[in-house]
């Protein structure tokens, strides 16, 4: 567990806390497979053999991936991580609001 203090913030900006963690809560930590890669054809035929894995890993969207990112090293490394704290606040987040993204997710 990481060792922060619970940060305060406004109603709001737990709410968007909140939503952006149940934007990447099924997307998992790491790439999905390349299309035409040995992994992707070996997934597809497992897929065809016994069905789709049931809640599968849902693919990231594009701007939610630097906070995927974050949740995943905090999460390995049970320390904030620092590196993606930048790209984070250039997309709006408060230092408060990254702290509660890493408390909560990772």
């Amino acid at each position: 567990m990481l060792n922060i203090a619970t940060p305060s913030l406004s109603p709001a900006e737990w709410q968007d806390v909140k939503a952006t963690l149940s934007a990447v809560a099924d997307c998992g930590c790491g790439e999905p497979a390349a299309a035409g890669s040995l992994r992707s054809h070996i997934r597809h035929a497992v897929d065809v053999l016994i069905g789709p894995k049931k809640g599968a890993l849902t693919e990231v969207p594009v701007h939610l991936r630097s906070v995927r990112d974050f949740l995943c090293e905090s999460g390995r490394t049970r320390r904030l991580a620092e590196r993606h704290v930048p790209m984070l606040a250039r997309q709006g987040f408060s230092r408060a609001q990254i702290e509660a993204l890493a408390l909560l997710g990772a």
